[in-house]
């Protein structure tokens, strides 16, 4: 894991532009799925953590059009989706935090903070069960499609890219209806993004990729 790319993460979280939070008593919610928690109220503001499946958090208060919403966690603070966030007292029963989330049929909260949109973010230690995937995932050495590659299909993955590729990957094309979820560490550990369309430039997760599985998008 690039140890120096998470402390500029870091930086950026404790930067970033503060929002106006509509006074209301804090209250616990969970989230509906694996959402993105970002340094302000909106996919412009970069990624600091994720939630996952049923992760039960307390909100502070929202934004003035009630889309956004401060949360907080077991080091976590930061801004997710008011639409994939439900209160706990609503008459269902309290969820349960879930250390292998599986991703719901419409993706929430896009981006990964790298100027490259349709970025999903999650982190899990298991593979979700789901349909096998239509399509392929390639793997670039170079930005822009460019240099030494292979490619994914079906449901493969690796635990731990191996020596040559391990932390080489800058670029990944996405063919069909198929996702790739990859992570900093070996295992489908660290911090996780699922790529759902062709990027040029994996920014942050460039040089920084040691496993993957893939998925239906």
């Amino acid at each position: 894991m690039n140890f120096r790319k998470i402390a500029a993460a870091a930086i950026i979280a404790v930067t970033g532009v503060l929002a106006t939070v509509t006074g209301a008593q804090a209250y616990q919610a969970f989230a509906t799925t694996a959402l993105n928690v970002r340094t302000g109220p909106g996919t412009n503001y970069p990624v600091i953590a994720a939630l996952s499946t049923n992760q039960v958090v307390e909100v502070s208060g929202c934004n003035n059009a009630n889309t956004w919403c401060q949360v907080t966690a077991t080091n976590i603070r930061g801004w997710a989706s008011a639409r994939y966030l439900r209160p706990v007292n609503d008459g269902r029963p309290s969820p349960a935090p879930a250390p292998a989330p599986s991703p719901a049929p419409n993706q929430p909260d896009i981006g990964f903070s790298i100027n490259t949109p349709n970025f999903n973010v999650t982190i899990g230690n298991n593979r979700p069960t789901e349909p096998a995937p239509d399509g392929r995932v390639c793997f670039y050495e170079e930005y822009n499609y460019a240099g030494r590659s292979f490619c994914a299909a079906d449901n493969d993955n690796e635990r731990f890219l191996g020596n040559f590729w391990n932390d080489r990957i800058r670029s990944a094309r996405v063919e069909g209806n198929v996702s790739a979820t990859v992570c900093t560490s070996s295992n489908f550990n660290g911090r996780c993004a699922v790529i759902d369309r062709s990027v040029r430039n994996l920014g942050m997760l460039s040089d920084d990729i040691s496993s993957y599985y893939l998925g239906r998008r």
